[in-house]
């Protein structure tokens, strides 16, 4: 009599923890969020009287629109660099351009946690035209400028398959000779878009990376190789 009051009193207080977890899951919202890091080092110094930039790719949806507002990205939050967005033959780029006579290594992450507002709870026939977060959740993300596909796939394509490599662009400009030894300028970028959780439902991640070596001796744009890569969301406990 004994053990089977025991036994009831164990599952009830098993089923009341099920119950607290799954009211805890189908309540629990993570919010969609982008980051991107840039680090670029093995710079050679600008050249005399001259003004050093460096620009890179930037996070961006299948039409170019960039997905890290402008402003989160410009300023001086680097030192010895001032960051812009500037419109090149290619698209959007982020620039970097040197303020001192210097050009140190560039090491900065950016992240933009998409907030939900107030128009999501209207009907959606009364929502704003522009996207809300958790209308943006599904919309597939990755470096931009696109140079190169395989196989010559159009962007929104490309963008579908799980993995892949692109071509996308840097640029150099301003920068004095360096030595015959020099070692070259590394790029070390890696965006994260993150699809964010709701009711359990996990939606995907979208990454992209790229590690790459350039001579010093560079100037202007430099084709460099992207790695695309999507990790699939479903139910997540």
């Amino acid at each position: 009599m004994k053990v089977d009051f025991i036994f009831k009193a164990f599952a009830a207080i098993f089923s009341v923890i099920v119950v607290l977890f799954l009211l805890f899951a189908f309540t629990e919202t993570v919010l969609p969020d982008n980051s991107y890091t840039v680090e670029i080092t093995g710079l050679p110094g600008p050249a005399a009287n001259g003004t050093a930039t460096v620009m890179v790719p930037i996070p961006a949806n299948v039409t170019g629109e960039p997905v890290i507002p402008e402003e989160a990205l410009v300023g001086d939050r680097v030192a010895g660099w001032q960051a812009a967005v500037r419109e090149t033959p290619y698209g959007k780029m982020l620039a970097f351009t040197a303020t001192e006579g210097y050009a140190p290594d560039v090491s900065v992450s950016f992240e933009v946690l998409q907030t939900e507002d107030e128009s999501q709870r209207l009907p959606r026939y009364q929502r704003p035209t522009n996207l809300t977060a958790w209308e943006m959740k599904r919309e597939p993300r990755l470096l931009m400028p696109v140079l190169a596909t395989p196989d010559n796939v159009s962007v929104a394509e490309f963008i579908r398959v799980s993995n892949g490599t692109y071509t996308t662009v840097v640029f150099l400009d301003g920068f004095a000779p360096p030595p015959e030894d020099a070692a070259g300028i590394t790029f070390s970028l890696e965006y994260r878009g993150v699809g964010g959780t709701k009711r359990l439902i996990r939606e995907n991640t979208w990454t992209t990376t790229v590690n790459a070596v350039v001579q010093g001796t560079e100037s202007d744009f430099v084709l460099v190789t992207a790695e695309y890569r999507v990790i699939a969301g479903g139910i997540g406990f």
